[in-house]
């Protein structure tokens, strides 16, 4: 089973509130805040419930990589660091990416865990607006012409706000 970046494009403003609460469970009640979703029907059905504010995408091991390597936190004010990585019992961020991905941790950033601190990942990625801006309107479906809702364009769009 695969997984999916999730990524809020809109923020929390004028938002219905089961879809803003829907949100903030996610992990991303910030604006371009990501989030590294399961590919199981309850995650399908909160992101579809989200569709008109978020955009996703099938996530790959490349793109998770560099998530972890340059917006990977383990605080508020640390950053995951190759020492934070060796506590969390990974060697690489390759590794942990792999890890993810194939399922052998569990579902969420934030149950990883390690032993010194107890400090876990948190479960988001922040990312600064795209340079060069948006190429699509934010506003539109990807369909119709947006960047919104199942977009195979997001991972570009991502390494661009890392």
């Amino acid at each position: 089973m695969g997984k999916l970046l999730v990524v809020n494009l809109h923020g929390l403003i004028n938002v219905p509130r089961g879809t803003r609460e829907t949100l903030i469970q996610l992990g991303i009640g910030k604006r371009f805040a990501a989030a590294v979703v399961g590919d199981d029907p309850v995650s399908w059905g909160s992101v579809h419930l989200c569709k008109d504010y978020v955009a996703w995408a099938p996530l790959d091991a490349e793109l998770l990589t560099s998530l972890l390597q340059s917006r990977g936190r383990v605080s508020n004010s640390k950053t995951l660091d190759e020492e934070q990585l060796k506590a969390l019992g990974f060697k690489t961020y390759a590794d942990l990416a792999d890890a993810i991905l194939k399922g052998e941790t569990t579902s969420t950033l934030s149950s990883i865990k390690g032993p010194a601190d107890g400090l876990g990942l948190k479960p988001f990625f922040g990312l600064s607006p795209p340079k060069g801006g948006f190429k699509r309107s934010s506003r539109r479906a990807f369909r119709e012409g947006g960047i919104l809702g199942e977009n195979p364009l997001l991972p570009e769009i991502v390494r661009r706000m890392i």
